[in-house]
């Protein structure tokens, strides 16, 4: 288990078992974050140790491992004790929590302690290095792309023009933080960033730290209540709870990620609030299907680069696509407003025989290429990843409603190359991108445009070796009032030639090519050239 040891590092039996049980829980690459025999100075400049020390989300932890031989206050002198009483002290002091075990305890009630770990720091406790461990930060010199420079300009310009609001429309994977985050900088006033997930708050977070060291940067999000920092990363529920912790001229700059939410109540009682010189809106799709127009709020466009546009200039990956008949009839399925009605698309959609096709798609046409399937419901991706685990592919179901720990943990390992299919129902939409992601299957049928086009955008990031994206979008029958999206009517493009490119540099989609570029493994070469994907396909394939 790989524990850090300070200089005078002891090696108790006691406490080998305590890290033991810690990596028992939260897992064995937490033990990086422990510390053995921490140093720390009493209030009097005694030099001590901490028995293990690590770094959470609820601040500094200190964990002392007692002995009755050395602890018990009727076995050791009256000093001893009161100089035991001492350190507690001196580490509340300082600010660190502290918990203590008797050796007895982690020998003879290891589910117990176990127990009490999980109830004192959660399933996820977010270990972070201590601060003296922390490397220099030296800062990140990005090597902006032209459409980033494009929209630096646009957005100063427009402050000199006395623009104080302003939106980035622009394409999933094509840098829009890191524009926000130099535009920020290049300010030099102080930043509130607002995200509705937290996955976008920590991402912020990382960001800003990368690029903007010289400043503190700091969280208000989940425990963390970082409210000195110079750039606040939060979510707009954490701020929109906490409006009286703030006066309202607090920041000079605000972003508000994912600004296509920027017409709910919870946004507009934060944006009515506070005062900022400017504010910067980052979208990647900025229709809403209530019907609100963003510009209402946000009203310039300070620079547009759509997903088109985004793959002609190469920022993000050619996209090809086959499209897989089925004879599912969405034509009864109910709708609400601009959506389907829930039950009646899961009870319509998750049917064996549906579910069977896209199995055995992904086993027969690009078996062990990294796939994110997208589900209509959490039910529809635990019986679809159980229905590929059946098939001997390790596929795991991802929502909402999956444990934190455990999401963490099933997506490191999809990245990884360990799980080839992630099955998905909404979770991953925002926040989340993956180069490592070659196909998408769309298998969730969506009126909203915004849905299919989030969901596009996980998998259009640009990776070494990764040519371009095959999106497999799964047909099925309805009429004129309750289409479906799919990737040609998204792009408005009425010619289909399976696994042709629907999105690519400009010059290069030619349907007459007679090779398709479609290079998959040579244990697997099905799809190598337009002569053999029309007969591989003759009974899938429906005509757009």
């Amino acid at each position: 288990m790989p524990v850090k040891k300070a200089a005078r590092a002891g090696n108790s039996g006691a406490e080998e078992k305590f890290i033991q049980l810690f990596c028992d829980v939260f897992g064995p690459e937490q033990g990086q974050y422990v510390y053995l025999q921490y140093p720390f100075t009493d209030i009097y400049g005694k030099h001590r140790t901490i028995d293990y020390a690590f770094a959470c989300a609820n601040g500094r932890v200190a964990v002392e491992v007692d002995g009755t031989a050395w602890h018990d206050p009727s076995k050791v002198s009256e000093d001893k004790y009161a100089d035991d009483l001492l350190k507690q002290n001196s580490m509340v002091h300082e600010g660190w929590k502290v918990f203590r075990w008797t050796d007895r305890q982690l020998e003879r009630s290891e589910d117990r302690v176990k127990d009490e770990l999980v109830t004192f720091f959660g399933t996820d406790p977010r270990l972070t290095l201590m601060d003296d461990d922390m490397p220099p930060q030296r800062g990140v010199v990005y090597d902006l792309k032209q459409h980033q420079q494009d929209a630096l300009k646009n957005l100063r310009e427009m402050r000199e023009n006395g623009n104080s609001i302003a939106m980035l429309y622009e394409a999933t994977g094509t840098g829009k933080t890191v524009t926000a985050v130099s535009d920020a900088k290049s300010y030099g006033k102080r930043v509130l960033f607002l995200a509705h997930t937290k996955e976008l708050v920590y991402q912020a977070y990382e960001k800003f730290r990368e690029i903007w060291p010289e400043v503190s940067v700091g969280r208000f999000v989940e425990n963390y209540r970082e409210l000195d920092a110079f750039v606040l990363c939060a979510s707009i529920q954490s701020i929109e709870r906490n409006l009286d912790a703030f006066a309202p001229d607090a920041f000079g700059y605000l972003v508000i990620d994912e600004c296509h939410h920027g017409t709910a109540d919870t946004y507009k009682r934060v944006l009515s609030y506070f005062r900022p010189d400017f504010t910067l809106g980052l979208t990647a799709t900025p229709e809403r299907t209530d019907g609100e127009d963003l510009l209402e709020t946000f009203q310039s466009v300070a620079h547009r680069l759509d997903i088109r546009a985004a793959v002609e200039l190469g920022v993000l990956v050619p996209v090809r696509c086959i499209r897989i008949r089925t004879n599912i009839d969405l034509r009864d399925v109910r709708i609400n407003g601009f959506r389907y009605n829930a039950l009646d698309l899961e009870s319509t959609v998750m049917v064996p025989g549906r579910n069977r096709l896209i199995v055995d798609t992904w086993c027969e046409y690009v078996r062990n290429k990294p796939t994110v399937v997208f589900c209509t419901s959490v039910r529809h991706a635990d019986e679809l990843a159980a229905l590929f685990r059946e098939a001997g592919i390790d596929a795991r179901s991802i929502s909402g409603k999956t444990n934190p720990a455990e999401r963490k943990q099933i997506l490191k390992q999809y990245e990884a190359g360990e799980i080839p299919v992630l099955c998905a129902c909404d979770l991953l939409n925002e926040g989340w991108d993956s180069p490592h992601t070659q196909v998408l299957f769309m298998a969730r049928p969506t009126m909203s445009k915004t849905i299919y086009m989030q969901q596009l955008g996980r998998g259009m990031r640009t990776c070494e070796g990764k040519d371009f994206l095959m999106v497999f979008d799964f047909v099925d029958n309805a009429n004129l009032f309750n289409c479906p999206y799919s990737l040609h009517r998204l792009f408005n493009i009425a010619d289909y030639h399976p696994g042709g490119m629907v999105l690519g540099p400009k010059g290069s989609i030619r349907w007459d090519d007679p090779d398709l570029n479609i290079n998959w493994d040579i244990e697997n070469p099905i799809l190598s050239d337009k002569d053999k994907i029309t007969p591989l396909f003759k009974d899938f394939v429906t005509p757009f």
